[in-house]
């Protein structure tokens, strides 16, 4: 321009800048921006969401409206969606085909479809502006999103590739995954941020790569005219020339100022800037021309942070865990605890297990941190409802834990990747989920890296929050059910839906008991968090079959979402055609315990479905099957059922006695154990045998049994007085069979 029309221009923004925000109005209401406008942490808020169920599209043309009928722990059903241009109906839907959506500024809508999410499962389902559906695919561990600024081509980041979808010729480029990506506005040019440089496609072809030295970049920009790139990352802006990759300007923040997001548009770079300390965030919008000037700074909006500090709980748990506050005010008091760890969850008829901890709370509350430490991640697993950040207390390469907090409101998260933390910080509000409602996903995760990916098959969860959230003032036991009418519990044949009379159980049978549990004030039913059963002769009131654990929900895995879930679930518990678990929107719900899918450890293994009591291995008669539920805090319940076997067996006192037996090799009593420990075995044949345990890297530690038996049953006695806490197995082999059991040490 002129250096009169640039004089003119720059006085302009003067008396602008010297306004009050309420007469110059918001980031949102300036010419050739579009709708967005800059929240206190420094983001721009690009899709308002609408009080009462809702989104707008960034150039504020596009709206919709919706019901929420129904809300799952990540599945949300949205029902009579209205589609309008200003305030013209275009479309409407009885149901919308997802969860969440993004709108493009040309109207196009991308519905984010969460129901497979255990399977590490989205699909996109995309409509026209007049509601025709145009595009639908499924991603793995999606976790980055964006439409083009014409709304024809939209960006899906998955576990191996960022996906550039053309909708108009139906096809998608497959490019590296990066922490962010933007594509130009006529759609040519894709730019993708990986660390250290930003790199420039054309198509699926890489045509450039540009230095940055960005560890981890969070915001890249590219011109609307494709002169220039801009990328942020915490205290740096770089601008360089998209020809050649020239470095045109930078511009560098420091103290309590960090960059949160970037823009470019008539002939303007917008920077979202935040500034935190003690007691307040703030947003700050700071504009440059191209050649680097700053040409206009302001703060846009403001939030109070009051320090509100208590101390840690003591720790009153039965178990051993860290003690962590819970994560909302105030700190000592116990939330309403919605779904629980591994609760067993039922949707279009999938199963599942829920993997963390939700609870419910007011749209809009503050989220604090329990226990400080470094920023890991800050992602979207699809739509503005899904963000979510996790905090590890230690910043390692390798492997290292960490709290994840889902569902808060993008542009209240006042952290990002790299950003320490300290305990009771204020991390950010809760997203409305429900209509009156919100929660947060609440659980400890195990990743790996500096940053951690979603998507990466690495994101792992590590064990039941209640057991270290403080106070737990749980004063309610489990309660039993009925799982039939007249019928304590149920008995079906092994892996079968073949239920048994009572007073004829036969064979190998699993024993299932009808359980519910409330923490605190809480009126969602939970599942029972410990059970156990055993097994009394009627007649004389022995112990036939020993008190053993049938499940705790406390259990480790290395995985966040994966593809087997009905099989996971279903050791645990019992679902088929006749016992079938309430939805999830119920607050009574049906959980049916499978007491016998374990080998009598605390561990989780698949093959554990086959195991089941052994009918047969008693005599025929009278006997009384004990069930004890206990809850996290240790309330328990016990309850008993009388049975009676019929096998046909007169006078057995052991395994399958005065008739064929098998080789078998029993599960040692007790289990875990300390120092010593039982295991009982029977032997089919003569021959030679060897009992021996091993430890974890296969090295054997002891060999109990080793010479030529008879058949018959037979018990030894296994004595680990000097070895360490933790897993070790015992063989037994014979020229024939071959079998190994788990055994938990615990000192």
């Amino acid at each position: 321009m002129s250096k009169i029309i640039r004089i003119l221009f720059l006085l302009t923004i003067a008396v602008l800048s010297a306004l009050p925000v309420s007469a110059i109005g918001n980031y949102a209401s300036r010419p050739g921006f579009g709708g967005i406008s800059v929240s206190f942490n420094g983001k721009f808020i690009r899709h308002p969401s609408i009080a009462d169920g809702g989104f707008v599209s960034e150039n504020g043309i596009y709206s919709c409206r919706f019901d929420i009928i129904a809300a799952g722990d990540e599945i949300r059903e949205l029902a009579n969606f209205r589609f309008y241009e200003n305030d013209q109906l275009l479309y409407q839907l009885k149901k919308a085909p997802g969860s969440d959506l993004y709108i493009s500024d040309s109207g196009i809508t991308a519905f984010l479809d969460h129901t497979y999410h255990f399977r590490n499962e989205l699909t996109v389902n995309i409509y026209s502006k007049s509601g025709q559906a145009i595009y639908s695919g499924k991603f793995a561990g999606a976790a980055l999103f964006g439409f083009s600024p014409d709304g024809n081509k939209f960006g899906v980041g998955t576990t191996a590739n960022l996906h550039i979808i053309s909708l108009l010729e139906g096809k998608s480029d497959l490019l590296r995954k990066g922490f962010q990506f933007d594509i130009s506005a006529d759609s040519d040019l894709v730019a993708v941020a990986v660390e250290n440089k930003i790199l420039i496609y054309t198509g699926n072809r890489l045509a450039k790569e540009i230095q940055t030295d960005y560890f981890h970049t969070r915001g890249l920009e590219i011109s609307p005219d494709n002169k220039f790139i801009a990328a942020v990352d915490k205290r740096h802006l770089k601008v360089f020339s998209l020809a050649d990759g020239v470095l045109l300007f930078a511009d560098t923040l420091s103290g309590p100022l960090s960059y949160r997001d970037l823009a470019a548009n008539n002939g303007l770079i917008l920077t979202g800037i935040h500034y935190r300390d003690n007691t307040s965030s703030r947003g700050i919008l700071r504009e440059y021309d191209y050649i680097g000037n700053i040409i206009m700074e302001r703060t846009e909006s403001r939030k109070a942070i009051p320090v509100r500090k208590r101390p840690q709980q003591p720790d009153d748990s039965f178990l051993t865990y860290d003690p962590i506050p819970w994560p909302f005010e105030p700190y000592d008091s116990v939330c309403t605890v919605w779904n629980y760890y591994e609760q067993h969850m039922a949707y279009n008829g999938s199963s599942y297990l829920h993997q963390g901890l939700d609870l419910i709370t007011p749209i809009g509350e503050p989220v604090y941190a329990v226990c400080g430490g470094v920023v890991k991640c800050v992602l979207t697993l699809g739509g503005s409802s899904y963000w979510r950040i996790a905090i590890s207390p230690e910043q390692s390469f390798g492997f290292s834990n960490g709290w994840l907090y889902a569902h808060l409101v993008q542009s209240s998260i006042q952290f990002d990747v790299g950003d320490t933390v300290a305990i009771y910080d204020y991390l950010g509000d809760i997203v409305q989920w429900y209509s009156d409602w919100g929660h947060i996903h609440f659980v400890e995760i195990r990743d790996y890296g500096l940053v951690w990916h979603y998507d990466d098959n690495e994101w792992g969860i590590n064990y039941n929050p209640l057991l270290s959230l403080r106070p737990d003032t749980d004063t309610i036991p489990p309660v039993f059910d009925d799982v039939f009418e007249n019928s304590k519990f149920a008995f079906c044949g092994n892996e079968t839906s073949v239920y048994q009379n009572s007073d004829s159980l036969y064979g190998d049978i699993d024993i299932i008991a009808k359980i519910r549990d409330l923490v605190g004030d809480s009126e969602w039913e939970q599942p029972a968090f410990e059970t156990y059963y055993w097994v009394v002769g009627v007649a004389t009131g022995d112990t036939v079959f020993p008190r053993t654990l049938g499940q705790i929900l406390n259990h480790a895995y290395n995985f966040y979402s994966v593809d087997p879930f009905i099989e996971w679930a279903t050791v645990i518990y019992k679902r088929d055609n006749i016992l079938i678990p309430s939805d999830w929107m119920n607050t009574r719900r049906d959980y049916y315990h499978i007491m016998t899918n374990n080998n009598g450890d605390s561990l989780i293994e698949l093959s554990e479905k086959q195991l089941a009591f052994h009918t047969d291995n008693y005599t025929d008669g009278d006997y009384r099957i004990f069930i004890e539920a206990r809850d996290e805090y240790g309330n328990s319940t016990i309850d008993s059922m009388d049975v009676r076997f019929k096998n046909g067996n007169v006078g057995v006192t052991g395994r399958n006695p005065g008739g064929p037996r098998d080789f078998y090799l029993a599960r040692n009593y007790p289990n875990p154990f300390n120092a010593e420990t039982m295991i009982s075995y029977t032997l089919p044949n003569k021959g030679m045998v060897t009992l021996k345990i091993y430890d974890l890297m296969g090295r054997e530690i002891a060999s109990l049994v080793n010479g030529i038996q008879g058949p018959g049953d037979y018990s030894v006695l296994f004595d680990a007085g000097n070895h360490a806490s933790g897993v070790y197995f015992s063989k037994l082999e014979s020229e024939q069979h071959s079998q190994t059991r788990k055994l938990i040490l615990i000192r």
